[in-house]
């Protein structure tokens, strides 16, 4: 295979580093930081573009730090940046969603904001059992490091999981998740012997194979029940500055909201709390009043109207199929809230094309040490 001596530039949307060779093209390298000088070996080319995984670190940038947790160092994937200074990894994200929406014209784009700790911060994660080991995957594959702890977790996590790899845990996905009053809650998804004995100490419930030990959820903040293996923010501290940047970009009632993809309500609840009467569409959490079942574009479909605004918060593969539907209700404003830039240029661009401003975008930095960033997005009718 092909070997280079590169210097990293950027940081890319995926996490990897980027250089380009002899030829201007370009070449994504993983463990890299910008500033690194590195031998590379390709193992993938095409004509445009390249892969590589570094062999070798040649000069270190200024930008490099040594991470502060074995497993990466073994290959664990759970953290794309761990060995990048936080300032570099800050920069990085505020260029990738600059990027991202530079078609947008008249946009402005908040500096990033930061309301995490660099660590410590998981208050919800997900490991892989895999042959009597608990991990994560390596980067870009599906062998499991093993994890003894990990620093990402919150203090509480990290306390509990010697005791989950000591019950024996069985194969497959294998969930925590930790309450604002400090409970957790254990998921697996087989039969699990060990299971019931883990209840306590902290612990108020495990399910495991459908069978339920103790009461396995918790309130993740008031008003905001889950159980382990269900979808909510990571991180309590920036989940508490996405809901009120969201409020913010909003602004305040009275008004008619319809909000899409709804999902446990985590927007829902402050959005009527600021005096909004809000529409949850596509929900998981069945006890929300007003709920309507079924996909964002058969509820626009479905839905006369007339709603004030309509705040959105799709997957990670965006709303395309949505945008027709929401530009036919001709909301006077719009909040779209999105884990993935590129589809949220994509999406904006659309609504932008029926009769949108994109206002203002705010970048918010949920996941310290990954290349995760979401962006909450505002947009107002122009007639």
């Amino acid at each position: 295979m092909t070997e280079l001596e590169l210097t990293i530039t950027v940081l890319a949307a995926g996490g990897d580093g980027v250089a380009r060779d002899a030829a201007g093209r370009v070449t994504f390298v993983p463990r890299t930081a910008p500033g690194d000088r590195v031998r590379a070996r390709l193992v993938r080319e095409t004509a445009s573009f390249a892969r590589g995984e570094l062999v070798e670190l040649v000069a270190a940038s200024p930008a490099r730090v040594d991470p502060p947790c074995p497993a990466f160092a073994a290959g664990c994937g759970g953290c794309q940046w761990l060995h990048v200074a936080r300032a570099e990894q800050l920069a990085a994200k505020q260029a990738i969603v600059a990027g991202a929406l530079r078609k947008l014209p008249g946009l402005a784009i908040e500096p990033i904001a930061d309301p995490c700790p660099p660590l410590g911060w998981r208050r919800r994660a997900r490991f892989h059992v895999q042959r009597g080991r608990l991990g994560l995957y390596a980067a870009s594959s599906h062998r499991v490091i093993a994890l003894a702890r990990c620093p990402q977790l919150a203090p509480a996590l990290d306390a509990v999981l010697a005791r989950v790899i000591a019950a024996a845990p069985p194969e497959g996905e294998l969930a925590l998740v930790l309450g604002h009053r400090g409970d957790i809650a254990i998921g697996a998804q087989r039969a699990w012997p060990g299971a019931a004995a883990l209840v306590g100490g902290g612990v108020v419930g495990v399910v495991a194979g459908g069978v339920v030990h103790g009461e396995p959820v918790v309130e993740l903040e008031p008003g905001l029940r889950a159980g382990p293996l269900d979808f909510a923010q990571a991180s309590a501290a920036g989940n508490a500055a996405l809901v009120a940047r969201v409020a913010s970009a909003l602004g305040p009632g009275p008004g008619r909201a319809l909000e899409l993809h709804a999902g446990a309500g985590n927007f829902t609840r402050a959005l009527r709390a600021a005096g909004w009467d809000v529409t949850p569409s596509d929900a998981v959490a069945h006890d929300l009043p007003g709920l309507e079942a079924g996909t964002a574009s058969d509820v626009l479909a479905r839905l006369p109207g007339p709603f004030d605004a309509i705040v959105l918060d799709p997957p990670r593969t965006g709303a395309a199929e949505a945008t027709d539907g929401i530009a036919r209700h001709a909301p006077r404003a719009i909040v779209y809230i999105s884990c993935d830039p590129a589809t949220l240029g994509r999406d904006a661009g659309r609504l932008v094309a029926a009769g949108y401003r994109a206002e203002r975008a705010w970048p918010i930095d949920v996941m310290p040490q990954t290349a995760h960033v979401e962006v909450v997005l505002r947009l107002t009718r122009t007639s």
